[in-house]
């Protein structure tokens, strides 16, 4: 049943306490909660993690305030059945997050990413190579939500979605400040924060800041014939938000949120030459650029006791780009993209204060406008205008104590309309893509309570992404492809056992994809008539006494092109980036109440590269380690932590030499490092 609403929502709906029900360690004062205390929001309504039906991890709170990862990426890469790519999206149960939207793609069709980001329900765009994902400050909450979320989120979202959620105001005045440091040169990591009330029970707010400025593991190569006085390996990120809660009355919350964030330097997609990749030499050099400026306005109003209304608006101002440094200055170009969206999501929630029904209705816009442009050694440019409008719903009938059963249904209209102009092969290619459809995305699922303590589910949802077109060198063309689907169908458990000290959540699922779009040997977009895919994901935590934790993740995956008349040489094979077994372990110990000691290891098995299953493109088959050692007191938290401890020398992807690349190419894991971070709060 959809929760009540309480005045001061907006803070209620992040403050409370976070695990990462997967792998890793808990943090201090939370680690002997269940996980029907811990609450997630990615899918329209507040569930806790015992009552959600699709498979939900959440990032372990204390590895989010003690500097140990640095990036989103870094927070999803343990997760079991997802792999992170360098410049990627993370890849979901062999679901290829970026989609057809990886590098020159995205300019030629804006083509869209099969995984969506959002930040307190706001969607972040992702153009050719992912960017502006360093730093955590201040991050209440990272969820992944596994397998198709089309329904809550409509498009981007085929795959799964990442929602992230930020601290609110309080109404006790607190902060804090941090500084952390990392084995790399001139690495430093300072944030503060401070929130409280203005006007006490009425006005409360919070802001919080960050800069993270050091040096990445590359060794970067400057070139005698065009020599440059940039530093090719900085990257700098600042970030800062701001939030103002006005709580009138009791029924009434108005939350405005302003966030501004830019990163600097090299980041996105990290190659290194494959003869002696572990030097650290890139294949490409970029000084890349990501600005953006959100404007967020949220407003929550209790109607009475059975029905709330709350809302959404946002606006977005989003610059990215890139400067490539080449041997030559002739063969450089300088790629920017403006982006300008605005995105609506109002919502009427009903049956607050039912035994037997509960749900929402509601309606979303999104609208997006790009300009971009290309200039140098590549030259071309366009614009962009995108919108999609949605009537979504979902309502839960209590028929007896233990059986519920949920219906929901998403009818989404989608238009795009892109025109791209481009100097190629001695004239002028000018194309406009004119694409737009009505989708119908339905969800339904029943739960069982077996017991107090364990719940079953079953469910079965449809996932959707658009068609679209793009350039194919080769064929010095542009070309169109059509839209992908994916029929879900997962059956659940949740169970809170020994008085909540065992935890234990599993889905097993079944996806069976109709149109996927696949990236061919010759790098172009096609559809392929039908593939599909099964597994598992088990995650498990457990208090083995007051000072040992054991935690765990499994996740198996079988993948298989069944059909595909256009791309016939992968039919019968694995997608790519699936390994058939992840897999996690780690161990926590509390010498005191305040020190901890927390090891992990996180396994990936083999995967493919490429949908042709080439062996030469084989990557995985890696074990990541991690140890952290932190004492957390009222006002200090002070921590130690070395990733990859046993220094694993592993590739991410595989690319092998061609006439292109003689040497070839690959991506690999993050080498060691070994950081410390001291906090103080007041």
């Amino acid at each position: 049943m959809v929760a009540s609403f309480k005045p001061n929502k907006l803070s209620l709906l992040i403050t409370s306490s976070l695990l990462l029900a997967q792998s890793n360690a808990f943090a201090d004062e939370t680690s002997r909660e269940s996980i029907d205390t811990i609450i997630v929001t990615g899918e329209k309504i507040e569930r806790s993690l015992k009552d959600t039906i699709t498979s939900v991890a959440v990032v372990d709170k204390s590895l989010l305030e003690n500097g140990q990862l640095g990036s989103v990426s870094e927070a999803l890469a343990e997760m079991a059945n997802v792999v992170v790519l360098t410049g990627a999206v993370p890849d979901m149960r062999g679901v290829s997050g970026n989609g057809g939207a990886t590098g020159f793609n995205s300019f030629s069709g804006g083509s869209k990413a099969r995984v969506s980001t959002l930040v307190d329900g706001v969607s972040q765009p992702f153009v050719a190579d992912l960017t502006g994902d360093t730093g955590l400050w201040d991050i209440d909450q990272i969820a992944v939500y596994r397998g198709p979320q089309s329904t809550s989120n409509g498009r981007n979202s085929i795959g799964g979605a990442v929602y992230m959620t930020t601290k609110a105001p309080t109404q006790d005045f607190e902060g804090a400040v941090r500084v952390g440091y990392r084995n790399q040169d001139s690495y430093l990591d300072t944030a503060a924060v401070v929130s409280g009330a203005l006007i006490e029970d009425v006005l409360a707010f919070r802001l919080s800041t960050q800069y993270v400025n050091g040096e990445t593991f590359s060794n970067p190569t400057i070139h005698e014939t065009n020599p440059t006085d940039k530093n090719l390996n900085q990257l700098n990120t600042s970030s800062t938000r701001a939030k103002l809660l006005y709580i009138p009355t009791t029924d009434l919350a108005v939350q405005l949120t302003y966030s501004t964030y830019s990163e600097e330097g090299n980041t996105g997609r990290k190659y290194f030459e494959g003869d002696e990749p572990f030097d650290y030499v890139p294949l490409f050099q970029r000084d890349m650029d990501t600005k953006s400026d959100t404007t967020q306005v949220n407003i929550d109003y209790k109607i009475n006791d059975n029905f709330s209304f709350d809302i959404l608006l946002a606006y977005m101002d989003y610059d990215w780009g890139f400067e490539a440094y080449e041997a030559l200055a002739s063969a450089e170009s300088d790629i920017s993209m403006d982006e300008k969206n605005i995105t609506i999501d109002s919502k009427l929630n009903f049956g607050l204060n039912s035994d037997f029904y509960s749900g929402f209705v509601g309606i979303a816009y999104f609208d997006r406008e790009q300009d971009f442009k290309s200039v140098g050694a590549t030259n071309y440019f366009g614009d962009d205008s995108s919108d999609s409008k949605a009537i979504y719903g979902e309502t839960s009938f209590e028929l007896t104590n233990e059986l519920t059963l949920t219906a929901g249904l998403r009818v989404e209209r989608e238009e795009q309309l892109r025109n791209f102009d481009m100097a190629f092969g001695g004239s002028r290619l000018v194309e406009q893509l004119d694409n737009s459809n009505t989708i119908k995305l339905p969800t339904v699922a029943v739960q069982y309570k077996v017991t107090d303590n364990t719940t079953l589910s079953a469910s079965a949802r449809r996932g959707y992404n658009a068609g679209g077109g793009a350039l194919d060198f080769a064929a010095q063309e542009y070309y169109y492809y059509e839209q992908e689907s994916v029929n879900t169908y997962e059956v659940g458990s949740r169970s809170v056992l020994n008085n909540g000290d065992l935890n234990i959540s599993a889905n097993i699922f079944y996806n069976n994809f109709n149109g996927y779009q696949a990236l061919s040997s010759s790098r172009k977009i096609t559809n392929i008539d039908d593939a599909h895919s099964y597994g598992l994901e088990l995650e498990a935590y457990s208090m083995l006494d007051e000072q040992w934790q054991l935690h765990a993740g499994l996740g198996l995956l079988k993948t298989k092109i069944d059909e595909s008349a256009t791309y016939s040489d992968a039919v019968g094979n694995e997608l790519n980036s699936a390994p058939e077994l992840t897999a996690s372990l780690g161990l926590s110990h509390w010498f005191t109440d305040s020190l901890k000691l927390n090891v992990s290891a996180n396994y990936v098995d083999d995967y493919y590269g490429d949908l042709t299953n080439t062996e030469e493109r084989v990557a995985g088959g890696y074990t990541i380690t991690r140890a952290t050692i932190s004492y957390n007191s009222d006002h200090w938290l002070v921590s130690a932590f070395i990733n990859n401890a046993l220094d694993e020398e592993a590739f991410t992807s595989v690319e092998p030499a061609s006439g292109r690349y003689p040497t070839g190419y690959v991506a690999v894991v993050n080498p060691q490092t070994l950081g410390a971070s001291v906090t103080y709060r007041f």
